[in-house]
């Protein structure tokens, strides 16, 4: 193993290609040339801290998941697909390369299949990880086309190399518009594996699998891949700055989109998928205003704080005997005391409530947005919005599930308290929840940004190329203002969520009254889903029905059964001439061989 201080890189040993197995070679990752290897890990700054949130956040639900899945007849089944997903997120990780990157991108996407259809004799799991995996799959298609384009700019898909050579190619107006083509297709990419506009409707689905392994998919591992795949390729996407003003637009409209559609839900693992597309809106937000760091930064609090709610969330659906409608619950605090302090503790992580983890690392992200110019202006306002949306479904959703009076039958459900191995893990999380900003502190406090400087070897030359004019850095003062707003936000949203929902659910009963189609809109998450039930999968559908009767069926097989009826009926007749008459049978002899005579004359 070698580190190189100056791109803060960590290189190790791996087994040559012409060497025997107990022998090995350094994989020189070169800035200057290729390593020559097609599959070769690299363990820098950047794969240190996503490493850490894979391991770290998956051992919690490893942990947790030995005592929700006590019992299951795929007990062990669950595990091996469990691993085997966080063994493809490490080698999506760990790679040096954009072809190890997508062996571990499609490992991930195969054990999404397994593990969100893991109940598959249910019926709609296994839709719902079917759906998962055609909707990544549309993704994954603009990833490849998007890795052809890059191997025809650098001649490789080493990430040192691209990094090294990019700048070369900023003269060049075609060069430059094949890059914008390429990156433009990578973030298709990384809109189907974090769940982004318009690729968004398999994430919700999702939660049809184990709670755990929506806390695992959610927090930690899959759908943080397309955040990762940009920071790793940042000097690409700074030397195509419409890109990112594309990447910002996406990330504001998904974070709207996903706030407003959780505020409606009744569902309590539904509120926080759609939580989920809008967290990871911001993290998009955030690459789209070339703030890298943040981005990795809500990354790893996204984790801490929506691994614990999943989990805590997963603890009541325990104690309710699977109960997930939060019209059918109220009043759980005092049955679950241990869930009850964590889920606040995430709860107020989640609407950014001041000095905990979401605090810090969603205001970051605003301030930079706005910093970034006019257009990050209208998206600082959006982003504004889907905050404070935030906070009022996330506290909605707490008011709903533990307090107020009892909605459920107290004869036929009996709520309990989960047991150690599943509370553990939520007191763990708990902490890192409030205490996680500590990794980031602004600027104002006069104390190092931990994440920003440990990830500065890796986003420095993004950095670099999208301001090369130099960096327009923002006030103390407003820095300040801006935090103050962000504190003032949270406190009141959080506060009319909670008041509005503690009595019970007629808030909602007199919103569906008095304006029925916005709430059906936003409950339908604005329709998106069913729009392309209805314009695509439908007539997919009629095509594919088509295809199969009248192509397969009438032109295929019939072409294909004709040749048998002409064949069985030519034999039948010949069938006919062999009648045993020794007569019949010197006459067609002979009327054979005037044949070929007479062709043995003319020809």
């Amino acid at each position: 193993m070698k580190h190189d201080r100056r791109t803060g890189t960590t290189h190790i040993w791996d087994a040559g290609p012409n060497l025997q197995p107990d022998e090995c070679q350094f994989v020189a990752m070169d800035r200057e040339e290729d390593s020559g290897y097609l599959l070769s890990m690299v363990f820098d700054r950047l794969s240190s801290v996503m490493a850490l949130v894979i391991t770290g956040v998956g051992f919690l639900i490893h942990v947790y998941s030995t005592g929700y899945m006590k019992g299951d007849p795929g007990y062990a089944k669950y595990f091996a697909y469990l691993n085997l997903f966080v063994f493809a997120m490490l080698m999506l990780v760990l790679s040096s390369n954009l072809l190890g990157l997508f062996v571990g991108w499609e490992g991930v996407g195969l054990c999404s299949y397994l593990l969100i259809g893991f109940w598959y004799t249910k019926g709609w799991p296994a839709e719902a990880g079917q759906k998962a995996f055609v909707v990544n799959r549309i993704g994954d298609a603009c990833f490849l086309i998007g890795s052809f384009l890059l191997v025809s700019l650098f001649d490789s898909l080493d990430f040192a190399t691209m990094v090294t050579g990019v700048e070369g190619l900023l003269n060049d107006p075609a060069a430059t518009a094949k890059l914008t083509a390429a990156c433009l297709l990578l973030f298709g990419g990384a809109c189907g594996k974090s769940a982004q506009f318009p690729l968004l409707t398999w994430l919700p689905d999702a939660m049809a699998g184990p709670t755990p392994v929506s806390a695992l998919i959610h927090a930690a591992t899959m759908v943080t891949a397309g955040v990762y795949l940009i920071v790793r390729l940042n000097p690409l996407y700074a030397a195509v700055p419409t890109v990112l003003v594309v990447i910002g637009g996406v990330g504001a409209l998904t974070a709207l989109i996903g706030a407003s559609t959780a505020l409606l839900q009744r569902d309590i693992k539904k509120v926080l998928a759609y939580s989920t597309v809008s967290q990871l809106g911001y993290m998009f937000l955030a690459l789209g205003s070339g703030a890298f760091a943040s981005a990795i930064f809500h990354l790893v609090t996204h984790a801490f704080f929506k691994g614990l709610l999943f989990l805590g969330s997963g603890s009541v659906i325990h104690g309710m005997h699977d109960e997930q409608d939060m019209y059918k619950m109220g009043g759980l605090k005092r049955h679950m005391p241990r869930t009850y302090l964590t889920f606040l503790a995430g709860a107020a992580a989640l609407s950014g409530l001041p000095l905990t983890s979401g605090f810090f690392s969603k205001d970051e992200i605003l301030a930079h947005t706005l910093n970034s110019g006019l257009i990050g202006v209208a998206l600082w306002l959006v982003g504004i919005v889907a905050a404070a949306l935030t906070a009022f479904y996330t506290w909605r959703m707490v008011a709903l599930t533990f307090h107020g009076r009892e909605r459920f039958d107290p004869e036929a459900v009996h709520p309990h308290e989960s047991p150690t191995s599943m509370t553990t893990p939520l007191m763990v999380l708990a902490v890192l929840s409030l205490g996680g900003g500590l990794l980031g502190l602004p600027v104002v406090f006069h104390l190092p940004h931990g994440i920003a400087s440990w990830l500065e070897p890796v986003t420095a030359p993004g950095l670099a190329i999208l301001h090369h004019g130099g960096e327009q850095h923002m006030s103390h003062a407003l820095e300040w203002v801006l935090l103050a707003l962000g504190s003032g936000i949270a406190l009141y949203f959080a506060h009319k969520g909670f008041h509005a929902y503690v009595g019970g659910t007629e808030h909602d009963e007199r919103l569906y009254r008095a304006r029925p189609g916005a709430a059906s809109f936003l409950r339908d998450a604005w329709r998106i889903d069913s729009t392309y039930g209805r314009r695509i999968v439908q007539p997919l559908k009629l095509f594919s029905f088509l295809i199969a009767t009248l192509v397969d069926q009438f032109v295929i097989d019939g072409a294909v059964n004709g040749v048998a009826v002409v064949a069985r009926k030519t034999g039948g007749r010949l069938r006919a001439l062999t009648d045993g008459s020794v007569k019949n049978y010197a006459l067609w002899m002979g009327a054979g061989t005037a044949v070929l005579l007479v062709a043995w004359r003319v020809f």
